[in-house]
């Protein structure tokens, strides 16, 4: 008897966390010239996660919410569940006025920054002035 009881419980925990989305929470930053890259109050920075798929245009892109004081963001996705593992080409607009001051360089058509996100614990790091991709 338990032996049962114990099955059970641990088929409990195993099925509750069986029933999750699959999404992931992506966290990072984004540096200029390895310094946070903090903007004033005022204006704005959007990082947008573009799936990379081998023909076509993706479906779904994911928009980051960015804490403009120390350069962290979080993809919280559009029902708030996060995005799909998988490989993202990754766009990033400095908006002042609703003006790109960065005039382009990291649209999602000319981006540099490409990355693959397997699990909630990657770490993106992004930074402007190198131009490269950290993970």
């Amino acid at each position: 008897m338990r032996v049962l009881s114990w099955l059970c419980l641990v088929f409990m925990i195993l099925a509750t966390g069986c029933g999750g989305s699959g999404k992931l929470q992506t966290k990072g930053r984004v540096l200029k010239g390895g310094q946070p890259f903090s903007v004033p109050e005022g204006e704005y920075v959007r990082l947008i996660f573009v799936p990379v798929v081998e023909s076509g245009n993706p479906h779904d892109t994911y928009v980051a919410e960015y804490n403009r004081q120390d350069g962290s963001f979080k993809v919280a996705g559009k029902d708030l569940q996060g995005m799909p593992p998988g490989k993202y080409r990754i766009a990033v607009e400095h908006l002042r006025k609703r003006a790109d001051v960065l005039k382009g360089a990291f649209s999602e058509a000319s981006t540099p920054f490409i990355c693959e996100v397997n699990n909630s614990r990657d770490e993106v790091t992004i930074d402007l002035l190198t131009k490269k991709v950290v993970q």
